[in-house]
């Protein structure tokens, strides 16, 4: 009974992994090659290539993994790079670009 419930935890968690990385892929995706530079960060190749590496790997991670070693190892490296996205990246991202927005905003623009 213990090895189920160990077994539904892992997988659990390898498929919370994996969808986490998918978000931010896709987060990754939805903002202009302009905005990261505007933002301060790398590009948007760069950030493309992490989040889709964290996707790949948490993949790889899901059961049936190749042993637990490996599984964590793929778990701890995709969280990782989903992660960073999330906590530093996307926060910046959102500050200076809205998706859907075709230029940045002007808030001097006069007026009354």
């Amino acid at each position: 009974m213990i090895g189920n419930l160990q077994g539904l935890l892992l997988l659990t968690i390898s498929v919370a992994i994996f969808v986490v990385a998918v978000w931010a892929l896709i987060q990754a995706f939805r903002f202009p090659p302009e905005a990261y530079v505007a933002a301060g960060k790398r590009t948007k190749n760069f950030w493309l290539a992490i989040t889709g590496g964290a996707t790949a790997l948490s993949f790889l991670g899901l059961p049936p993994s190749y042993g637990f070693g490996m599984g964590f190892i793929f778990w701890t490296a995709s969280a990782a790079g989903a992660l960073i996205f999330f906590v530093d990246v996307l926060p910046r991202l959102r500050e200076v670009h809205r998706p859907g927005q075709s230029r940045r905003r002007d808030d001097n623009r006069g007026g009354w």
